[in-house]
């Protein structure tokens, strides 16, 4: 479904991805692991096209994203959740969800709310508050809710445990899944490899700007690197 290959981003003079290629077929989660500075939000943000490409191919579907503008690619279906969730503390939660579906014109957003509040009912007991009085983890439920309200086929999520209580990011790891099994492809960069590992189907480890490994998430998780690396073991 989407595919980088052979992709070169840069800071002003500084080379920070070197190469990429990974892919995100339909239907499975893909976690990119690495290091911080390692260039995992730099892909984020050059699949989003916050950040352009100097080199390399960008598909959806068979489409070359490489000329697109950032709106273009969420109306295709791309949608970035970023890191440190970003939500629009003096508005309301339910404000924060339309904004989600701004690029929308069909008639489904009130019923695309609902499955939102499906997914997080302590979200629907909170509609109107103002989503900066919101806990970490509420707050994230929130983050991942309004990217839900966009109607993504893939799903790009930046570290969606950062900061946030184990218990609660457990539970937002089970949302995860569900999100998936019903329909929407998801790449995953997340600190807590453990827990990247063992919800997706494949992985890919960054290292300075290019893949260092890459495979199965059951292979990795007993990868002698991976285990030294990042599952501490």
């Amino acid at each position: 479904m989407l595919q980088l290959t052979d992709i070169h981003a840069y800071y002003g003079h500084v080379h920070a991805l070197k190469g990429v290629t990974l892919k995100v077929p339909e239907g499975a989660i893909v976690s990119l692991l690495g290091a911080n500075g390692a260039g995992k939000t730099t892909t984020l943000n050059t699949i989003s096209r916050l950040i352009q490409p100097r080199k390399g191919k960008y598909e959806m579907a068979g489409e070359s994203m490489m000329k697109k503008s950032t709106s273009q690619v969420v109306k295709s279906g791309i949608i970035h959740c970023p890191e440190n969730r970003r939500v629009f503390p003096l508005l309301t939660v339910e404000e924060n969800l339309l904004i989600g579906a701004y690029s929308r014109k069909d008639k489904q957003v009130k019923s695309d709310m609902e499955k939102v509040f499906a997914y997080f009912p302590r979200l629907k007991e909170r509609t109107s508050q103002k989503a900066g009085t919101l806990s970490g983890g509420e707050q994230q439920m929130l983050a991942i809710g309004r990217s839900l309200m966009g109607k993504p086929k893939v799903l790009l999520l930046d570290e969606p445990s950062l900061g946030i209580a184990p218990l609660l990011v457990k539970e937002i790891f089970e949302i995860i899944k569900s999100i998936n099994k019903d329909g929407t492809s998801i790449l995953l960069v997340e600190q807590n490899a453990h827990m990247a590992l063992e919800i997706s189907d494949y992985a890919y480890v960054l290292e300075n700007g290019r893949i260092a490994l890459s495979g199965k998430s059951k292979d990795l998780k007993n990868n002698d690197d991976v285990r030294r690396l990042y599952l501490g073991g």
